[in-house]
């Protein structure tokens, strides 16, 4: 298998950039693209993870009706229903895709 098949898999089925890294021997292209993709997962794990607990929990001791509307209402309420969220999503799709694109174009770095 070539090394731009095998960079191209490693990117769309692990996480991007690893196919760079791994396959292409090309770290520092391959973090161009995992670095945004990790930072926006921190930042949407972060700010998600906290809320769904406490809604979860809200939801499980009764104090809050399990309504979908309701439930989005809150997101919205706690700040994860802005732009912040989206923009982040979007950076992490487009670092994917791009590190799949990438990955046929490149190629692999000559040996030492």
């Amino acid at each position: 298998m070539k090394p731009s098949v095998k960079a191209a898999l490693w990117s769309a089925l692990v996480f991007p950039g690893l196919g760079h890294i791994v396959a292409l021997r090309r770290p520092l292209r391959g973090c161009l693209f995992l670095l945004p993709t990790a930072l926006g997962w921190v930042y949407l794990l972060g700010g998600l993870l906290p809320l769904v607990n406490r809604l979860a929990e809200q939801v499980a001791n009764g104090s809050l009706a399990p309504d979908p509307d309701l439930l989005a209402q809150r997101v919205g309420e706690a700040g994860m229903g802005g732009a912040g969220p989206g923009l982040a999503l979007l950076v992490c799709t487009l670092c994917w895709v791009a590190s799949v694109a990438d990955s046929f174009v490149a190629r692999a770095a000559p040996r030492p």
